[in-house]
């Protein structure tokens, strides 16, 4: 592993239309330091590899994997690119093939890093050339959500502060933007072997081992606003979705006051951990910290106890995002 390169990790499937400008934007990176970029085409049937071995002024290792039938999928392909990627540096940062890297997003990972970061998740937009022509509806639900999102990501910060990650932070896990320390990818087993849902998967290990992660909104990519995608609950899933009738939002989006409460009770927990208090009350259970457990791994399992699910329609949208705006407010 050389000292000081970032390695960048993009799972490939049938993505010979966009693999090329992704790493034409790597390429162009401003300010990036030594990179070496990985590109796993994983059970391709199109010149994915061919487009992606094109000669650019960037180190472009080129993976071709048939993976098995149970783990064609999102996440096993990121988890063996990061795989491939952590060889090569002692940062990995991993991205998709249909995304478009800001002329300076390494470096801005390069810099959130440079500040003890552990893990960073960097922002995600949509293109907005292919955004418009969804249905007026959708950009509608889309809005909605990218306001409350924006306010979570805002809220967080106030009610449960973190050195580590001050404002201005956001709240996406998108596995778009993602970047983590090799050290830490050791500590937490490496990349999450699963076929859905890797990119929050991450992140919560990191959390459960008390890492430090900056939600920054420095590195940004833009993403394909396609609607048929090449991984099952991926972006392009998310964004039909918003086309049915019985569409219901994202996990993340709970009730304003649930959001607050967790937040609030999570920093009192953290407080006492850091006391040294065995033993923390809320209501009518006892969060106990046993003998060489975190705090990130305590607070996970006391959370686990409980079901906790969003049954938000973008009907609530509005008036969540104005209670969440007066509680913000009110802290103030």
């Amino acid at each position: 592993m050389t000292a000081g390169r970032i390695a960048i990790a993009i799972p490939a499937h049938n993505e010979e239309a966009l693999i090329g400008r992704c790493l034409d934007s790597l390429a162009a990176q401003e300010g990036a330091g030594e990179i070496a970029v990985v590109v796993l085409a994983n059970n391709c049937s199109d010149s994915t590899a061919e487009c992606a071995s094109v000669r650019r002024t960037v180190a472009v290792h080129v993976v071709e994997l048939d993976l098995e039938p149970d783990q064609r999928s999102a996440g096993h392909a990121r988890r063996a690119a990061m795989t491939y990627a952590a060889d090569l540096g002692d940062i990995i940062l991993t991205t998709d093939a249909d995304c478009v890297a800001d002329q300076k997003w390494v470096a801005a990972h390069r810099s959130a890093f440079a500040k003890g970061a552990d893990a960073v998740a960097g922002r995600v937009s949509a293109d907005w050339d292919e955004l418009k022509h969804h249905p007026t509806e959708a950009l509608a639900i889309g809005a909605l959500e990218w306001e409350y999102l924006n306010l979570i990501g805002q809220a967080e910060a106030i009610f449960d502060p973190q050195a580590h990650d001050p404002l201005p932070r956001h709240a996406q896990r998108c596995g778009a933007n993602l970047g983590i320390t090799r050290a830490m990818l050791d500590r937490i087993g490496g990349p999450p072997a699963i076929s859905v849902g890797e990119d929050r998967a991450l992140l919560a290990a990191v959390e459960r081992l008390d890492g430090k992660i900056r939600f920054d909104c420095a590195p940004h990519v833009t993403a394909s606003a396609r609607t048929h995608g090449r991984a099952n609950g991926g972006m392009a899933d998310a964004l039909a979705a918003r086309n049915s009738l019985d569409y219901r939002c994202d996990e993340q989006f709970l009730d304003a006051e649930i959001l607050v409460e967790l937040w609030r009770l999570r920093a009192i927990a953290r407080a006492s951990w850091s006391r040294g208090d065995r033993q923390f009350h809320i209501g009518q259970t006892v969060l106990s910290f046993t003998p060489n457990i975190t705090f990130g791994a305590a607070w996970a399992d006391h959370l686990a106890t409980f079901s906790i699910v969003s049954s938000l329609t973008p009907k609530d949208l509005p008036l969540q995002i104005t209670r969440l705006r007066k509680l913000i407010a009110e802290h103030g």
